[in-house]
Formats: structure tokens, sequence, C-alpha cells
């Protein structure tokens, strides 16, 4: 696919995550092709930034712009701090470099730092260290994943250890105007607009928050903020998708969940060589979930 010039200047300045940068030109490029041109011009461009800004909301957006110019948006700096020298990971999601509400990098932040504290009080390095009798390689790595909302656009669920935030939606006041904004993030099809206001099924709903973000008139509002746990997941040569050790609860009752699991891996692998994920696999996450 040929572009003009004009054209990539453009695509360079979309606000964006800097990780996602190649995503917009390959966006560009799809808009391009159902058009069936062979060159990305200015105008395709457009279209494609105009369809970041929708997704992403105008708070987002403001925000990584403000990146792109260079000034601070206060961004917590946790979020970018490592885990050199130590057998685990903590692994965020694209919400780190801002393209998200307060309320999401507010959630991650606040379960990142006891997480870390936890971690290193726990001394998971160490419990790795005296669980395996061949020499370390990369898959003895402990993975953490936390992600801003459940939509999980990285994914939590091959990790040993996933952080999902939640926001549960109710209906606060009433004055809905039937604008159906709502109704395009929730790809699960969990609201109703046949009442007077909104009806959520929770059966349906994955907490996502995007119809609270979509709600021009603040009829939907947050009324419960949690974390979903999962465990036990891999991608190593037996695939293995995480379990759910809790459904919703709070940073203690995570931080329960990953001092028990740990504990779990401990005991189990005192007389035997065993992953994190097999463990789980083997044992089960009953006694996790008790102690969430």
């Amino acid at each position: 696919m040929k572009w003009e010039d004009e054209a990539l200047k453009l695509a360079d300045v979309v606000p964006v995550p800097p990780p996602m940068i190649f995503l917009v030109k390959l966006d560009a490029e799809r808009r391009a092709m159902a058009k069936k041109m062979d060159t990305v011009t200015p105008e395709i461009v457009r279209m494609t930034e105009s369809g970041y800004r929708k997704t992403f909301g105008k708070e987002a957006t403001e925000m990584v712009q403000a990146m792109l110019r260079g000034d601070d948006v206060n961004l917590p700096e946790e979020f970018f701090e490592g885990d050199e020298g130590e057998l685990y990971k903590i692994e965020i999601c694209p919400a780190k470099f801002g393209a998200c509400t307060p309320d999401k990098r507010k959630m991650i932040s606040d379960i990142l730092v006891p997480l870390r504290k936890k971690v290193k009080e726990l001394d998971l390095t160490r419990v790795v260290i005296e669980s395996v009798r061949t020499p370390l390689m990369s898959h003895h790595v402990f993975r953490f994943s936390i992600i801003g909302c459940s939509n999980c656009c990285m994914s939590p669920y091959s990790s040993d250890f996933g952080i999902i935030s939640l926001y549960k939606p109710g209906v606060k006041s009433d004055g809905c105007i039937k604008c159906k904004a709502c109704l395009v993030p929730c790809i699960e099809r969990a609201i109703d607009l046949e009442n007077d206001d909104p009806l959520i099924d929770y059966n349906q709903c994955m907490m996502c928050g995007g119809c609270k973000t979509a709600c021009m008139k603040d009829i939907i509002q947050t009324i419960e903020k949690g974390y979903k746990v999962v465990v036990g997941g891999t991608g190593s040569r037996h695939p293995r998708i995480a379990v759910t050790a809790a459904e919703f609860t709070d940073v203690q009752g995570v931080l329960s969940v990953i001092e028990k699991g740990i504990a779990l891996f401990r005991e189990k692998t005192r007389d035997k060589e065993m992953s994190f994920h097999e463990v789980i696999e083997t044992y089960g996450v009953e006694s996790l979930k008790s102690q969430a």
C-alpha cells in the first residue's frame, strides 16, 4: 500500500498511545482497501483518527494529545517501574499510557502499589528459586497482568495471576433521552432501553464501564468498583486459560488470593518441581477462593 507524504505525517500524530501507532497505520490501510484505493490519503488518515477519537473518548484523547506535545500529564511513576532482577514480572495494559479514564488509571494504581509490596514481602523470587531443579529460564518467571477494564486488550488469561478492574453500572437518576449512546460500547447487549430508564442485565454485563463513559446525561453511573482475579494461565507448550479465583473483590481480596496462591505453590513444589499453572490444574483454586 502506498502512502502520500502528508498522510504519513498525519498518521504519526494521531492521538493514541505510542505502542499503537503501527495499528493506526494498518487501520488507515484497511480503510483505504475498503474503498478500493491503492494509496492512503490524508482524508483516509483523518477518518482513521476520528475512529480512534470515538473509541477512546474525549478525555483519554486529550490526555494522549498532551503527552504527544510533551506536556506533563502526571501519569503515576509506578506505572513505569520495572521488576529487573526479580523472578516475577508485573505487566499493565495500555491504559498505563493514558488512553483511558482517570477511574481506570486509579484502579490500576490502587492495586499495583500494594501488589509490588506484597510480592516483595512474600519474597517471591526466593520462592521460585527454591521450587526449581533445573537451570533458571524465562518460563520460570511469575507473570502478573493488571488490566484497566474487562475488555482485556492485553489478556490476563495467559498469566499466572490476572487482575481485571471492574465497574458495576447502575441507573442513578431518571431523564434518559433514549439516545442509545450506551448501546454502542455494550457488545454484550446487557442494556434494555424499552422502559423509561435503562435496565441492566447483570448476567450479561461485563462491568467494563463503557456504558457509563458513553452516557451523555449521567443516567448510568458506576455504583461499585472491584477486581476479578484469575489464576493459573500459561501460553507454554501446554496452553491453559486462567481460572477464576475471585469474581468481584477489593484490594485486600486480591492480595489474599495472591498470598494463598504463592503459599500453595511453595507447599506443592517443596518435593517436586511444578509450574504454577500445573499446581492450579492439579489442586484447584478452592483454597484461594475461600480466602478471597
